[in-house]
């Protein structure tokens, strides 16, 4: 008989579904992020910022995007298809092309160019509840 999965990589996996933005914004169509258990998880997960914990990371920038959940406006914004799609898309030039945003990679930089420990990045959203399809970074 197979042997369930341990806390530990139950949580490996969810983390690194968060490199997932549409995963993500399933989250925040599906109202988990309007659950303050959930929220208090993702806190929790902050954990795996350690770097005793990253280092077992195949998607570092989860670690990004789980940094982001911190944010309530970034919870609330991920759910707009536009906002979403505009995250998915410079996340997808920044892996491509780093050296053209100036961001080098290395063992401590996740795909977004951005250290595990950076600022959550202003997100700019119109008073009309729109994105205008950009995320402002810190």
């Amino acid at each position: 008989m197979d042997d369930l999965p341990t806390r530990w990589e139950v949580e490996l996996e969810f983390v690194q579904s968060l490199a997932n933005i549409q995963y993500v914004n399933y989250l925040a169509q599906s109202e988990y992020f309007n659950d303050p258990t959930f929220i208090a998880y993702l806190e929790y997960l902050m954990y795996w910022k350690d770097e005793k914990y990253s280092r077992y990371l195949v998607y570092p920038n989860c670690l990004h995007i789980l940094t982001l959940l911190q944010s309530e406006e970034f919870r609330k914004s991920v759910v707009n298809p536009e906002f979403m799609n505009a995250l998915m898309n410079d996340m997808v030039k920044r892996w491509q092309q780093p050296e053209e945003t100036g961001q080098e990679k290395n063992g401590t930089e996740d795909n977004l160019g951005l250290t595990a420990d950076a600022q959550v990045p202003e997100i700019s959203i119109p008073e009309n509840g729109q994105n205008g399809g950009s995320v402002d970074k810190a």
